[in-house]
């Protein structure tokens, strides 16, 4: 038992080395404006900032990567105000758009194990999963122009002149190469995460001639974040017992099950990990009941204090906790009530 307790902590350590990496990376590209290049080249075409914000989420969102959040933020760091109250939408922004990947991606278990379990078609899924992707993606969009102005988002773009391709493509090296490193690597490659980005550090130090990498580094940000890490290390051991419980359950145990696999969900903060409870319920209960326990344990996941993507949106745009509940329980609560209408109603 404690060799679990420790090795769980353990592997979810190794993403500190990805979570201070982009820490550094992200006060390079703030304080020396690198990716502003490509930022003015698309305020050329794109004159409502709400659509470029859009088209940055969405960029960040789709990526076929683990930690999508931790690349998406430094994407719309770039564009985020200075101002700290608007600026804080940012990081529920940043949160929303990184999560509709779970309804659609055949890449993810979220999609996979279902699909395993219910012996269908992509597309046959898509059919079951299709308007909650709909409500994820219109309520992310309507945060969006409901928080973001029309005009004068993006900050100091007056000094770029024009265009220049290497100056754009020495800005956004680093993530271009993160992004095809975690492509070829997935999760397996957290090993690698400290000497990762201790070398993006490096590179970027070299192209801006700055070594002080400490003034991007939040002590008690790094402490809370090893912290919780450890803690999802801990509380991912409680999946055990649950899916024992989950596999048990009878026909006439469908609301405990879902409610159980909910409240599990919310302590572990795995995708992983509600996917696999999803697949051992639908496979008890049928898949009549699959976008009600795919719409309960999404929401758990989503509000839960495990989820690393909380830590790195606060990091990053100094969000409160309070405003991602306040907008993330709004969301959860549309889903499970269309699961509840389509499942039990209509």
């Amino acid at each position: 038992m404690i060799e679990k307790v420790i090795t769980g902590i353990a592997k979810n350590e190794l993403y500190m080395g990805y979570i201070f990496g982009i820490m550094i990376l992200g006060g390079f590209i703030r304080d020396y404006s690198a990716l502003e290049d490509v930022y003015a080249l698309a305020k050329k075409y794109i004159k409502d900032n709400r659509v470029l914000v859009i088209i940055t989420s969405l960029l960040g969102g789709i990526l076929p990567i683990p930690g999508r959040v931790a690349l998406s933020a430094p994407l719309l760091d770039g564009i985020a105000p200075r101002d700290q109250e608007r600026r804080s939408d940012f990081g529920v922004i940043d949160y929303l758009s990184v999560h509709h990947y779970y309804w659609w991606s055949p890449l993810e278990k979220t999609v996979v194990l279902p699909m395993a379990v219910m012996g269908v078609s992509y597309g046959t899924f898509l059919g079951y999963t299709i308007v909650p992707l709909i409500i994820t993606l219109a309520y992310t969009w309507w945060y969006i122009f409901t928080k973001v102005p029309a005009s004068s988002v993006v900050p100091n773009l007056e000094y770029v002149r024009e265009f220049n391709w290497r100056r754009a493509l020495t800005g956004w090296a680093p993530l271009i190469a993160t992004v095809i490193l975690l492509l070829n690597t997935g999760k397996g490659g957290a090993i690698f995460f400290f000497p990762w980005f201790l070398g993006m550090a490096i590179y970027y130090s070299i192209v801006f001639k700055d070594w002080k990498w400490g003034k991007w580094l939040d002590g008690k940000f790094a402490i809370i974040a090893t912290l919780v890490l450890a803690l999802g290390g801990v509380v991912g051991l409680v999946k055990g017992p649950v899916m024992e419980y989950l596999n048990a359950a009878t026909p006439g145990m469908l609301i405990p099950a879902s409610l159980v696999a909910m409240v599990a969900a919310y302590a572990m903060g795995s995708s992983g990990k509600y996917a696999g409870m999803t697949s051992a319920l639908v496979a008890i209960f049928g898949p009549q009941y699959l976008v009600w326990f795919l719409c309960t344990e999404y929401s758990g996941y989503l509000i839960s204090p495990a989820h690393k993507c909380l830590m790195i949106g606060q990091q990053y745009f100094g969000t409160p906790i309070r405003k991602y509940y306040v907008v993330l329980t709004r969301l959860c609560a549309i889903l499970i009530g269309y699961a509840a209408l389509v499942t039990f109603i209509l």
